[in-house]
């Protein structure tokens, strides 16, 4: 890789990065403190038993995104009442003893595991209905006891996501976009670096930049789920299309594609004939990536003719070359080279206009 890719391609500078770290640490901790005072507030007005139930929700779901927590918090209310009521019925059917206390737990925590490697989502029913059964006392009706516990449990978890909501609110579609829009940034950076080797004939690598573009786009799909919770629990207005990722993990796989064919320079006369107006294709590729990532961000529209003169010029000098005595006089290896590149800038480019027509129906969503 190149000295100027690696400075291009790299991650943030540590002072910036650290920057924003620190922010999204103090707004979280923000939102924590506020959660969990309102939270043991409201438990003490309403005099519940065990109003720490409640507390400890709020510190387990409580997430940095809306999308996030408000998934976390439905799946800790399932696995709650699913645990108490598993709880619940061990306790009214095994006798108050502690030999039979031991057996029944035994027996619940082994199915509730069991069913938990089946529905994740219930991966706390376990600990839940253990904690029913070691805590509940005689002397209050074991229904009493478990609504009692949904209804601690609910409340934090309600409180959780109200204050991930209301308090200085991160929108899990507004991380995932960004996410996304960092990507295209990558992408547009490994272009360019592309389109200089290939102007100037250099050799080129750009193994590691895709591999840390592939690592970015696999982290940013899965905060999608999130993004699709928070629609799905009308938490947001918009939601974000699936073929936004399909069509950013086809242009990294013709990327790294093209920068297989290019990683070896052509000789002199292709570079001479098609050089100039290969590196154009590019750069045209990386201004048209980065505008993508400026209207996820933040909205707008996006000019399709960035890539249709730059295109327009390679396919003229493509067909001139083809008919040329300096076509006839490289290997045919390196014309195999060169029919791949045409064809993947040519499928590049459709999947970056395919891509520009989701980003643009998610917009408007």
């Amino acid at each position: 890789m190149t000295e100027r890719e690696t400075r291009q391609s790299g991650p943030p500078s540590p002072p910036k990065a650290a920057l924003a770290q620190t922010k999204r640490a103090a707004i979280q901790a923000l939102r924590v403190m506020i959660a969990c005072t309102v939270t043991y507030a409201i438990s003490q007005l309403l005099n519940l038993q065990q109003g720490y139930w409640a507390v400890f929700t709020v510190l387990i779901v409580m997430q940095a995104s809306v999308g996030a927590t408000a998934g976390m918090a439905v799946d800790r209310l399932v696995a709650t009442v699913a645990g108490a009521v598993l709880g619940g019925l061990a306790v009214l059917v095994t006798p108050h003893q502690p030999v039979a206390i031991g057996v029944a737990l035994i027996c619940v925590v082994g199915f509730a595991s069991f069913v938990s490697a089946r529905a994740p989502r219930l991966r706390n029913a376990g600990l839940t209905a253990a904690i029913v059964m070691l805590t509940h006392s005689q002397s209050v009706p074991v229904e009493i006891f478990v609504i009692d516990r949904i209804a601690e449990i609910t409340l934090g978890g309600v409180i959780g996501v109200l204050s991930s909501l209301f308090i200085l609110p991160t929108r899990s579609r507004t991380v995932v976009l960004d996410r996304f829009a960092s990507a295209l940034e990558v992408m547009a950076q490994i272009l360019r670096t592309l389109a200089a080797a290939a102007e100037k004939g250099e050799p080129v690598s750009a193994v590691e930049a895709n591999i840390g573009l592939r690592q970015s786009l696999i982290a940013a799909e899965a905060l999608l789920i999130d993004a699709q919770r928070e629609r799905a629990l009308w938490l947001a207005r918009q939601g974000i299309s699936d073929a936004i990722p399909r069509s950013l993990w086809r242009i990294r796989n013709d990327m790294t594609y093209v920068s297989h064919l290019v990683e070896t320079p052509f000789p002199s006369v292709v570079v001479d004939a098609l050089g100039p107006q290969v590196a154009s294709v590019l750069r045209a590729q990386a201004g048209f990536a980065e505008a993508c990532g400026k209207v996820l961000r933040a909205g707008g529209q996006i000019d399709s003719e960035l890539l249709s003169n730059a295109d327009n010029s390679l396919q003229e000098a493509f067909d001139a070359f083809q008919h040329s005595d300096a076509a006839q006089s490289i290997g045919f290896s390196d014309t195999g080279r060169l029919f791949g590149v045409d064809f993947t800038l040519r499928r590049m480019r459709q999947n970056f206009l395919d891509l520009a027509d989701r980003i643009q129906e998610s917009h408007a969503r």
